[in-house]
């Protein structure tokens, strides 16, 4: 039980004090709750001899009783669940900062399933719950132990016999959490795997459509709500004796309490108010804590939980120790570079210079490294050996905003986000102005298409721009890094997939975007590759060519292979 409060705290953070705060409002609470008994002991007291008096005090009682239970439940639910909410608002925001430093390497479908669930899922429960089991655990104790003090100050006997049941429960209350603890591990997997499996069925449902398997994904999302289902039902039957045993606990020792009070009025030991006010107590002193049976197995999953949330707090940053750092020149420079996937070798002894406002082309095969070459400088990943420099400083130096404010990239699968075609435009520099984005788009040949939109710039276009043609959202992604205006530019194979149709435009739209900057280019189209200023052919992870258009073109080798594909198939008729 202390051992959850105890990491709630810390999670807590700069909201500790404010969380402490509150528990004191809720132990204050069910202190208040006592009072009432104090009135009702007054009137038993003076019962043969009844007087205004006597009942305006013990009505005073119960007033400030009632008074007070409101006051500092009110004051607990403002200092803990206003606090809640800001924890775990902090803790989104902290993970989706630690994202967007994370190496891609990170980013596996595993991953990816687990951070799905967290972020929602799992973080969603916690704020909903956390104070929630503060509230119980603190709450029901600190109640259940005043009105035991209250008793062993008038008959320590009757109040041993209340704090024995309280340790009683205590035990079993144990017994709960590890038994839910046996089951919630597997709870959160299940969850887990429902949220992987429905997000691949539904991101996959095209494909399983053409291929008639839309029985099979769903058998599998089928799967793993029944997984889920399972797990649930596990949980619930495992625990349901044990929790009845708590409440049992309980409810014997209250029939003890008032045994045991009769027994002692029949001995003379107390006095019949005594006894009468006891065998009350002895059947409300534990309403609060027989709550905490939901409270120990609500801590025991939070616990899981907060394990969850800790793993993905632990996310790998790339740039810790970074610095901001200001740039007067943006010649790049590979040396000796190498690097793997886990134990799959990708590139090797890479070395490669590339002087400011120059053109790069990278060619190769299809899995020999250019992707990553040039995922690298950007430090999407860092290299397992050598150094990538930008300006003369190792990318291992900056941070990773301050980096990649130098750094543009437009990728042959663009992603643009649910909102307008404006806001998607000013992506890379928000607070521009609608004239500035305007101009963005008429250089990337993409202003006339949008006017053309029932709602002009402020068209909504669906998630990952699923309302837009492949041509059409490369423009717009061209125009959002044409309004960044960074002085390095990176095209993953920005032209490989448009049509004829829409390759004038989009090339015109390039020259504008890399008009007076460094540009490195993985591109298949000749005319894309042809007027570069240095050609670097990669294959199997090494630089296995390098040079001009002319001086490749002459030699034997996989560009000469490149060149002679590409002129067979320009060649071929309908």
């Amino acid at each position: 039980m202390f051992s959850i409060i105890k990491r709630i705290l810390r999670l807590s953070g700069k909201y500790r004090s404010r969380v402490i705060v509150g528990l004191i409002f809720n132990a204050l609470k069910s202190c208040c709750a006592a009072f009432v008994f104090f009135a009702v002991l007054l009137v038993m007291l003076n019962i043969e001899h009844l007087t205004g008096t006597v009942i305006l005090q013990a009505f005073g009682i119960i007033v400030l009783s009632v008074l007070g239970r409101f006051l500092f439940q009110y004051l607990s639910d403002v200092f803990m669940s206003a606090s809640g909410y800001e924890i775990f608002r902090e803790k989104r925001l902290e993970i989706g900062n630690q994202l967007k430093r994370a190496p891609m390497g990170y980013f596996t479908e595993n991953n990816l399933g687990t951070v799905q669930t967290v972020l929602t899922t799992t973080i969603s429960d916690l704020e909903g719950n956390c104070m929630l089991a503060l509230t119980f655990l603190v709450g029901g104790f600190v109640q259940a132990l005043a009105m035991t003090l209250m008793l062993g100050i008038f008959c320590w006997q009757i109040g041993l016999l209340a704090l024995t049941g309280i340790l009683a429960g205590i035990l079993v209350l144990g017994q709960i959490k590890k038994r839910a603890g046996a089951h919630t591990e597997d709870m959160q997997n299940a969850q887990e795997l429902l949220v992987g499996s429905a997000l691949e069925y539904i991101k996959g449902i095209s494909v399983l459509r053409i291929f008639g398997k839309g029985k099979e994904g769903k058998g599998k999302v089928d799967q793993a709500f029944e997984n889920k289902c399972r797990s649930d039902i596990a949980v619930t039957v495992s625990t349901a004796g044990i929790m009845k045993i708590y409440e049992a606990v309980f409810k014997i020792t209250s029939c003890l309490l008032f045994l045991f009070s009769a027994l002692l009025y029949l001995w003379g030991v107390i006095t019949l108010p005594y006894c009468l006010l006891f065998i009350i107590c002895a059947f409300l002193m534990f309403m609060e804590l027989e709550l905490m049976n939901d409270g120990a197995f609500l801590s025991k999953m939070l616990a899981t939980q907060l394990d969850r949330l800790d793993l993905i707090s632990d996310i790998p940053v790339l740039d810790v120790g970074g610095k901001d750092i200001a740039l007067k020149s943006y010649e790049i420079e590979l040396k000796d570079v190498t690097f793997a996937y886990d134990s799959r070798s990708i590139l090797d002894g890479i070395n490669l210079k590339i002087p400011q406002n120059s053109t790069c082309a990278i060619v190769g095969p299809s899995g020999s490294g250019k992707t990553t070459l040039c995922n690298i400088i950007a430090r999407f990943w860092d290299v397992k050996s050598g150094s990538v420099k930008i300006g003369g400083h190792d990318v291992r130096e900056f941070t990773c905003d301050s980096l990649l404010s130098y750094v543009s990239m437009v990728f042959q699968k663009v992603y643009l986000f649910n909102d307008t075609i404006e806001n998607n435009i000013k992506f890379g520099k928000p607070n521009a102005s609608h004239a500035e984005v305007v101009a963005a788009a008429k250089r990337a040949c993409c202003h006339d298409f949008i006017e053309a939109l029932p709602q002009g710039y402020e068209t909504m276009i669906g998630e990952a721009g699923s309302t837009l043609s492949g041509g059409e959202k490369q423009r717009i992604s061209i125009a959002r890094a044409i309004l960044k205006d960074a002085p390095i530019i990176i095209l993953d194979e920005a032209t490989s997939s448009v049509d004829p149709e829409n390759e004038k435009a989009l090339l015109d739209a390039i020259f504008e975007l890399t008009k007076n900057k460094t540009l490195i280019s993985i591109a298949h189209r000749l005319s894309t590759v042809r007027t570069a200023d240095q050609i670097v052919v990669i294959d199997q992870g090494h630089i296995v060519q390098h040079g001009t258009h002319e001086e490749l073109a002459k030699k034997e080798g996989v560009y000469r292979t490149f060149l002679e594909c590409r002129e067979k198939s320009i060649s071929w008729k309908l």
